[in-house]
């Protein structure tokens, strides 16, 4: 099926992305050259998908490192309660924009809300990342438990004096959402590929704010590419805005490089593009094993995702 852009770009979006961004790099990415005046900047709040971890590492450098300021935004990050639904939030406009799993995107497609993903973070399932972390020097005890932040399990126990390392299997942060059913399915192999993570907003802000979520989803690039650069120091900056994660802060290194393969694949034309038969083939399964029924969900499978707002695919 055909992936459709989920709405056309009247010549007011051109024309706010000249005002908005000074120069455009060759890649398409918006860099500004001016200086907001105080208090002026758009306000925009973003959802994670669980409690903050190395996951979000690109979204905390593109703060630290100025790029959402310099694209005139202000940006303030909203972490769920442990029974929100950051899909539910933002479909109910308590935020503008969410973290979420293709997964959850489909499912709520499917209660007739227009979410569509703009922008993947892991293009894998994230049940297939595996965490590994140096052996204990003794025995005893559990692993770092990646389900404290809400995005993995933790199997098995500290590494014995044997000298073998721990290794931790992630899980996607909003499964506790998904039916029993589906939650069986998608542990076992057999399913087709999805993206485990995605930046998703709403159908109505991606054409009534066009100018908006396109400069967020492109700081973002920024700040991956940051991350992708130098991750200590970007776990660093994470521990910076969470203290918290400090006692964590060597598995939180462990799971960003494992997670950096999936973050950057290779053969894509730019950071977070969703591949288009790999969402529709997901779709599908998901419809013949009796998760899509609703008649517009089926008939709009190919808009639950769009490239528009990319670096160098949109404005």
């Amino acid at each position: 099926m055909r992936q459709q852009r989920l709405s056309s770009r009247p010549a007011a979006r051109a024309v706010a992305a000249l005002l908005l961004a000074a120069a455009v790099a060759g890649c398409g990415e918006i860099k500004n050259t001016f200086t907001p005046a105080p208090h002026s900047a758009n306000q925009l709040t973003v959802a994670l998908a669980g409690r903050p971890n190395a996951l979000y590492a690109g979204l905390y450098e593109a703060l630290a490192l100025g790029y959402f300021q310099q694209t005139d935004i202000d940006v303030h990050i909203v972490v769920p309660a442990p029974g929100q639904d950051p899909l539910t939030m933002l479909h109910d406009g308590q935020v503008l924009l969410a973290f979420s799993s293709e997964v959850n995107v489909f499912l709520h497609r499917n209660r007739n809300q227009p979410v569509a993903g703009i922008a993947a973070i892991m293009h894998a399932p994230l049940n297939q990342v595996k965490v590994r972390t140096p052996a204990a020097k003794s025995s005893g005890g559990v692993a770092p438990s990646a389900s404290r932040p809400s995005t993995s399990r933790t199997h098995g126990k500290r590494s014995t004096p044997t000298g073998k390392p721990t290794v931790t299997t992630l899980t996607e942060p909003d499964e506790r959402f998904w039916p029993a059913k589906l939650r069986r399915l998608l542990a076992q192999p057999g399913y087709p590929t999805y993206d485990g993570l995605v930046l998703v907003a709403r159908g109505e802000s991606i054409s009534g704010y066009p100018g908006l979520v396109s400069r967020f989803a492109q700081a973002l690039a920024r700040g991956y590419r940051a991350a992708q650069a130098d991750p200590g120091q970007a776990i660093t900056t994470l521990i910076n805005a969470v203290p918290a994660l400090a006692v964590r802060a060597q598995f939180e290194r462990a799971m960003l490089d494992a997670a950096l393969p999936e973050m950057f694949p290779r053969g894509l034309p730019v950071w977070g593009y969703q591949r288009e038969a790999e969402w529709n083939t997901f779709g599908d399964w998901l419809n013949r094993n009796g998760f899509l029924t609703d008649p517009n969900a089926l008939l709009e499978l190919g808009q639950a995702s769009t490239n528009q707002d990319l670096a160098g695919l949109g404005i």
